[in-house]
């Protein structure tokens, strides 16, 4: 995905907030529980804001699927990674219905046009 591309409403991707690396498109975010974003906690506490997006080829995805502290009731998850930088991004989900990626929107921003 090239950094110049818009999505319908004229906004650029999104991109890695360490690299610039684009990650993913606006018009690439889906709903998953019934809404966009979700404010998480992990096992220890710390606070996420969650964006569920369809596609995400800016990512690499490693680890082994788990259900363990998953979110998202009937997803395993393994860790999604910056394909530039190797940043931490968020999570790759897999269920029987499919899957998604859940990026943390502050590791995220708006390229500019």
């Amino acid at each position: 995905m090239d950094s110049s591309e818009l999505d319908e409403s004229g906004r650029s991707a999104l991109l890695c907030r360490t690299c610039g690396q684009p990650v993913t498109r606006l018009r690439d975010r889906i709903a998953v529980g019934g809404k966009h974003v979700h404010a998480l906690f992990n096992p220890s506490g710390i606070l996420f804001e969650v964006g569920c997006f369809g596609q995400a080829p800016g990512c690499r995805f490693e680890g082994e699927f788990t259900h363990a502290f998953t979110w998202f009731a009937g997803y395993a998850w393994r860790f999604a990674m910056c394909r530039r930088c190797a940043a931490h991004l968020g999570w790759e989900y897999r269920g029987a219905d499919g899957g998604f990626a859940g990026l943390i929107m502050a590791e995220l921003r708006e390229a500019q046009s």
